[in-house]
């Protein structure tokens, strides 16, 4: 009776290899398959957020506005949001709400009780949404408005909202700048964009261009750097960056 031939260490490392290439090529189609529904459900949480904005300005009968200046000229008047009169007033703006906040302070104002637009931001994954406490009248160290106009959240609110990606980085929005004027336009100083009339933002400018006026929402993607734009998820491709 022959003895049992044992394995070589040529057979033993060709076995090891194969093993080793299998469990690749497993972690590898997982990575995948994770990263797409990632993706997806970004994606997902974009379009509500797209909703939700269709319906504010549906209900107020007019585009929500980003600029910066952050109260009416005359405070007794009647704020103007066209940005026509010197009472002009923008729902959002820089002053106020430094491009890492303008989401929180976007959200808040979808999630006024009772309007549509919560409704439809109720339907956020619960995973993607997250509260910040407000202390002492600032948002994560940045002040507060001293003034919100209607339809704004109160100055007394405890936490505001943020909605967040899959890797638990707060998302940002970038909004169009305001419409720009003839001479503007004309002026190659200033930094203007032709397909909508309207001055760029900084945002805008390192990010990428809204088109027709839309705001876009982004995602700075697994790598956390909104800079590389590789991984960032868009609720729209935007124009490329000047």
């Amino acid at each position: 009776m022959s003895a049992r031939r044992a394995f070589t260490v040529l057979e033993l490392v060709v076995v090891i290899g194969v093993i080793l290439i299998l469990m690749a090529l497993a972690l590898s189609v997982t990575s995948a398959v994770l990263a797409a529904n990632d993706r997806r459900s970004m994606e997902t949480t974009f379009k509500l957020l797209e909703q939700a904005m269709d319906s504010w300005q549906s209900q107020m009968g007019r585009s929500m506005t980003f600029g910066r200046r952050a109260v009416p000229g005359v405070p007794a008047a009647t704020p103007d949001y066209t940005g026509t009169t010197p009472t002009v007033a923008y729902d959002i703006y820089e002053i106020n709400a430094t491009s890492a906040y303008i989401i929180c302070v976007m959200v808040e104002q979808l999630a006024v009780a009772g309007s549509e637009s919560s409704e439809i931001l109720a339907k956020v994954p619960a995973s993607a949404l997250r509260f910040v406490p407000v202390n002492g009248g600032t948002v994560i160290g940045d002040p507060l408005p001293a003034n919100w106009l209607p339809n704004r959240m109160p100055t007394t609110a405890a936490q505001v909202r943020e909605i967040i990606d899959p890797w638990g980085r707060r998302i940002s929005s970038v909004f169009p700048g305001r419409p720009a004027t003839k001479a503007e336009l004309a002026n190659p100083a200033i930094p203007t964009d032709a397909n909508d009339g309207t001055v760029r933002t900084q945002d805008e400018t390192s990010l990428g261009i809204c088109r027709n006026r839309r705001p876009y929402f982004i995602s700075c993607g697994p790598d956390g750097d909104f800079t590389s734009m590789d991984d960032n998820i868009f609720s729209y491709e935007p124009l490329p960056r000047p």
